[in-house]
């Protein structure tokens, strides 16, 4: 039995409020992109091994407060890379919505703003687990409504990293639980 392509699988549909920033497919956009994704990729694998050194048995004690600072200043870091990146962002990222939807397939958006049906276009979504670190794809347009009539667009991830795909997943079964909770919580009140 072969395994679906991230195209052919089925994705859960969550609703959700997020900021996605979008525009025209472009060398320049795509080259930004891809700067970002290494960064962010070493940037993973670096504060995956400072996890691990903080978690082992053998560090001495003396140390740990050290490795709590330096974890600290990598958080500050990020920021500081995410505001400096946030000019560059809005030359390829012109046109800002918000989610409707997401899943590990593509975005619902409440605009329709620069685009059209079939064209490719370039987006950062911003997940609320690690705002400064967006997930960067290569979408399709599916859909363009009149968002006169309370209609809306829709993307297709034609690119995405599978570890980008992966935190979108995550967070629509998250968001998920979250809306069951709510209404658990509302149920009983």
């Amino acid at each position: 039995m072969s395994e679906a392509t991230p195209s052919e699988r089925e994705f859960f549909r969550a609703k959700a409020t997020l900021r996605v920033f979008y525009g025209p497919e472009s060398l320049a956009g795509r080259q930004a992109m891809a700067m970002d994704g290494e960064m962010w990729s070493n940037q993973s694998r670096l504060e995956a091994a400072a996890r691990q050194v903080m978690e082992e048995a053998g560090v001495d004690e003396s140390h740990r407060p050290l490795l709590s600072v330096m974890r600290w200043m990598d958080f500050k870091l990020d920021l500081i890379l995410h505001h400096l990146r946030l000019r560059e962002q809005q030359t390829h990222f012109p046109y800002q919505a918000t989610t409707t939807d997401v899943s590990g397939s593509g975005v619902g958006v409440d605009s329709n703003q620069g685009i059209t049906v079939g064209q490719q276009v370039m987006l950062a979504l911003y997940l609320p687990e690690n705002p400064s670190r967006p997930v960067y794809a290569v979408a399709e347009v599916v859909r363009v409504a009149d968002l006169q009539y309370g209609a809306k667009s829709a993307f297709r991830f034609v690119e995405i990293a599978e570890s980008d795909r992966e935190r979108v997943i995550r967070f629509g079964f998250d968001q998920q639980r979250r809306l069951l909770a709510q209404r658990m919580t509302e149920g009983e009140a």
